[in-house]
């Protein structure tokens, strides 16, 4: 489950087709490459006023003392293998990691050859988590909200998009209006 919106991120709502969900899979790469290759800039853009507030769990300070790692890419198994799961979460009405097998089995399935995986799942309701309204703004929610990581412990989440042995990545995103929660990404990395 994640948290509010931050509404200034929100520029230019239209509706999108659903079928376009391959363009809100960009946007999600592109912000995960953004916070990957340029932490300081990235921690000042988007998570300043989470910093400023104390409600950043960390991530200003975290990121602005990041070094880069280098961009990833998307890996054609590891995104079968996201929207394969994120299919079944919002089927299912869950959000847990090992409710059909570990992300590594489940991408291996899928055609994954790498020896590694790493996995966030978030799921919402609020509009602004919506890629049908707006693919950008929905993007950059959800990437934020999974490094800001409120609530988690071991900011785990933050870790793994961070993490330099990840070279590519699979993105799932699925959405069922016959449950409380519409939105359901998954974020699938891999070591190759």
């Amino acid at each position: 489950m994640l948290v509010g919106c931050n509404n200034a991120l929100i520029e230019d709502i239209s509706i999108e087709k659903t079928k376009d969900i391959s363009t809100f899979q960009q946007y999600m790469l592109d912000e995960i490459n953004f916070a990957r290759t340029k932490p300081a800039e990235y921690a000042e853009l988007r998570l300043k006023a989470e910093n400023e507030a104390s409600k950043d769990n960390g991530s200003y300070s975290y990121l602005k003392n990041s070094t880069q790692v280098e961009a990833i890419s998307f890996n054609l198994a590891l995104n079968q293998s996201a929207s394969d799961y994120a299919v079944f979460l919002a089927e299912k009405n869950l959000l847990e990691h090992f409710a059909d097998g570990t992300p590594l089995k489940r991408a291996i399935r899928a055609g994954f050859t790498g020896t590694s995986t790493g996995e966030n799942l978030a799921a919402a309701s609020e509009n602004c988590y919506n890629p049908v309204l707006n693919s950008k703004s929905a993007a950059i929610e959800f990437v934020r909200t999974l490094i800001i990581d409120e609530g988690v412990a071991d900011v785990g989440h933050r870790l793994i998009i961070l993490n330099a042995k990840y070279k590519t990545v699979g993105i799932g995103f699925t959405q069922n209006s016959a449950t409380p929660i519409l939105n359901y990404v998954v974020q699938d990395f891999g070591n190759l």
